[in-house]
């Protein structure tokens, strides 16, 4: 960010909640219905699988890894 020309503000980290409640919940909302859309679709069905196999990720190491995000001020 320096190297940028840009001098760090804040810094910070998602909870868990905007993981669970605003990000998954309504995902596998959305997940249902294009499976049902796109029934017997394989590539769908792939699509659909790796996006619940993210979840599964974040349940299983959500300790160790999230999304940080950096604000700056350009220099």
């Amino acid at each position: 960010m320096q190297k940028a020309s840009y001098v760090p503000v804040a810094v910070f980290a998602l909870p868990e909640k905007c993981w669970t409640d605003n990000y998954f919940i309504p995902r596998e909302a959305a997940l249902k219905a294009l499976s049902d859309k796109y029934d017997g679709n394989k590539t769908v069905e792939a699509f659909i699988e790796n996006n619940r196999y993210e979840v599964e990720l974040y349940s299983k190491y959500k300790q160790y890894y999230g999304y940080v995000f950096y604000i700056g001020k350009k220099v």
